[in-house]
């Protein structure tokens, strides 16, 4: 798998059906998609990220040509945190992202730290100056690859889940060198 490289589609369409699969399996709706999907819920959810409404770019991850996963970003400036507590440099100069790997047989290969890398030289530096994530506290794998990552704890912030549920997420930040 070393030797593969990473790949990032642009979202479109004929992604949706590998995404219905994705978010109905309970490792991605433990943190990422949190219930049962309809295939007209992930277009309803996704149509907008394409047609550029939601200002959230999506992409579906493979490992060389196999579609393993998916990532989004978009600029924090148009999706702030409430308490967040940035300075408004980093604010108008940062990309948020979330991230999770669809196949069960590539969790634990350590894929995520060659993703997220990846994606930041791609995606991110080349257009923003600091990059922040935030995973839900209790999601200790998404929590490990941000520290192995580079990403230093900014604060915890309690919010809400996408289903209005009380969740606290850990902001992390990293700066482009």
């Amino acid at each position: 798998m070393k030797d593969r490289e990473i790949n990032f589609e642009t979202l479109n369409e004929s992604h949706f059906s590998l995404i219905h699969q994705w978010f109905n399996k309970p490792h991605v709706q433990g943190f990422y998609s949190l219930r049962n999907w309809k295939k007209e819920d992930v277009s309803k959810k996704l149509m907008p990220y394409i047609k550029g409404e939601k200002g959230i770019s999506g992409f579906i991850v493979s490992l060389g040509k196999m579609p393993i996963g998916y990532i989004q970003s978009c600029p924090i400036k148009d999706h702030p945190w409430d308490n967040q507590d940035l300075p408004d440099d980093v604010v108008q100069e940062a990309a948020g992202f979330d991230i999770f790997i669809g196949e069960e047989e590539y969790l634990g290969k350590n894929l995520g730290s060659r993703i997220v890398e990846t994606f930041l030289e791609k995606h991110i530096w080349p257009h923003y100056r600091y990059c922040l994530a935030d995973p839900d506290i209790r999601n200790e794998a998404s929590m490990r690859l941000f520290v192995k990552c580079g990403f230093k704890e900014h604060k915890q912030i309690a919010s809400k889940d996408a289903l209005q549920r009380p969740v606290t997420l850990q902001l992390f930040i990293k700066e482009r060198i």
